[in-house]
């Protein structure tokens, strides 16, 4: 048993090196081409996001191997994918709706507080943002064997 414990988080280390290397790979080229074109590329900065939840999806993807093994329906956990997952969804996708030349994207998302704040304050949070919200999906899912009136089914 002590050898599969430590065989799994060999493998959810590498994983997670892997997606590092990957990001900086492709934040290097993000900055290169900018500083090329003069334009931010959105191609990279998906890549750049789908590797940040990558990682998040990895950090919580014990607590879904658990779940699997566990017999009930599926359930999600509709108030943590609401309280948590929505918000850092939003914060996640900053960089689409800054640059996004659709006015009205940027009026419904209140788009300038964002960028105010990504002046003001810097990048950073975003990658949090974006591995906050590849856990909070991984962690919603569970399983229930009981009847609750309080958990979401799916099918």
């Amino acid at each position: 048993m002590k050898k599969k414990g430590w065989l799994k988080y060999t493998i959810y280390t590498v994983l997670i090196i892997i997606l590092v290397l990957s990001k900086e790979y492709v934040a290097t080229q993000l900055k290169a081409d900018f500083n090329e074109t003069f334009r931010i590329n959105l191609y990279f900065l998906t890549i750049a996001m789908f590797i940040n939840v990558g990682i998040g999806l990895i950090l919580g993807l014990e607590h879904l191997i658990s779940e699997v093994k566990k017999d009930g329906t599926w359930k999600i956990n509709l108030p943590k994918i609401t309280i948590m997952g929505l918000p850092s969804l939003y914060f996640s996708l900053t960089y689409f709706l800054g640059f996004s030349n659709n006015q009205f994207l940027q009026k419904v998302f209140l788009v300038d507080p964002i960028l105010s704040t990504l002046i003001k304050y810097g990048t950073n949070f975003i990658l949090i943002f974006q591995l906050i919200f590849g856990y909070v999906v991984i962690t919603s899912f569970y399983k229930h064997s009981g009847k609750s009136e309080d958990s979401h089914s799916i099918s």
